[in-house]
């Protein structure tokens, strides 16, 4: 899929391909901006010959801070970030057309988004 030929308003699909991994991440990343939330490149496979097999982009606020176990307390303590939203895409190659195609996919945040 060439993302310069992209529908503007475009949604994320299901069996959705893509050319590269490059193309997939540029337009998740897209489809993120736009919907004002920040996408981090997760887990990586690759195989034996370094061609990546599988990728997963999630939101940056994905999981939960651990708590503090330590015997002293932290002077400062920060206002949390995570908030466990499991928003995500992951990609895996087929290898008969070496194209990326979506395997897994979650659209629906755990929490309101700030659109402006």
């Amino acid at each position: 899929m060439d993302c310069n030929k992209l529908v503007e308003d475009r949604t994320p699909e299901l069996e959705m391909e893509f050319n590269s991994e490059e193309d997939a991440h540029k337009f998740y990343n897209n489809y993120a901006f736009k919907t004002d939330f920040n996408v981090c490149k997760d887990y990586l496979n690759k195989d034996k010959d370094g061609v990546t097999t599988s990728r997963r982009y999630s939101y940056c606020k994905e999981g939960v801070k651990r708590k503090y176990e330590g015997d002293v307390m932290p002077k400062r303590t920060r206002a949390p970030t995570k908030t466990g939203c499991g928003t995500k895409m992951v990609i895996v190659l087929l290898r008969e057309i070496m194209k990326y195609r979506v395997h897994d996919l979650i659209l629906e945040h755990n929490h309101e988004l700030h659109i402006a």
